[in-house]
């Protein structure tokens, strides 16, 4: 099971060194509609070593479509696609045959959308205003199974329990304390396809819920 870093303050994720055994080439696809945040990733891929650009999509179907023909080792997603969420594009990437890990970028990264984040099983949350250094050592991260996710505030938990019903409630309740989707499954008693539907739902819901935060992560 993957470890969740919990990191508290706006600049911690440079607090500590990156490991330095980075797995060479590492893939990765970015998907945004935004020029600078494109261009801005690109040119930190041509001079971060260890990984290599597979691929730009400007929406999410061409990302799908890059995903299939060849591997993905990481996905940067931008979370304001042109077409559908970000994170119904995390959700597929998590179900496809080879899933890549899923770094969500944002220009305005939130607690609602840290807990949608964990719902659609992305591996971080970046915002787009914090340096290449601390993206590159997201990515070191990431691609070596580390999920880099802000804490959800208890306030935003005590607001879910008021909106969600108790069975979605309990599944983003068993997520948030880390475990796997089958572990999911299993403690809940409902079958694998099951769980997928209420998750969807449960995502649906999610991103409909205003933003609460008291500082940028």
């Amino acid at each position: 099971m993957s470890t969740i870093a919990v990191e508290g303050g706006p600049h911690s994720i440079s607090d500590q060194s990156p490991p330095s055994d980075i797995a060479p080439e590492a893939g990765v696809l970015v998907v945004d509609v935004d020029e600078w945040l494109r261009s801005r990733v690109c040119h930190l891929l041509e001079n971060e070593a260890g990984f290599r650009l597979v691929g730009v999509a400007g929406s999410t179907e061409e990302a799908m479509r890059m995903a299939e023909r060849q591997a993905v080792d990481v996905a940067v997603i931008g979370h304001r696609a042109r077409s559908r969420s970000g994170l119904w594009l995390c959700r597929e990437l998590k179900r496809s045959a080879r899933p890549p890990a899923v770094v969500i970028c944002s220009a305005y990264p939130h607690a609602v959308l840290t807990a949608c984040c964990l719902v659609a099983e992305a591996d971080a949350l970046f915002s787009v205003y914090h340096s290449d250094a601390e993206l590159a050592g997201v990515l070191d991260r990431v691609v070596r199974g580390v999920r880099f996710l802000p804490a959800v505030p208890p306030r935003v938990g005590a607001m879910l329990h008021e909106r969600l019903e108790p069975a979605e409630h309990a599944i983003f309740s068993m997520l948030l304390a880390g475990l796997s989707a089958p572990d999911v499954a299993r403690g809940l008693r409902m079958s694998q396809a099951e769980l997928e539907s209420r998750r969807s739902v449960l995502l649906g819901k999610l991103e409909t819920l205003p933003a609460v935060s008291a500082k940028p992560y």
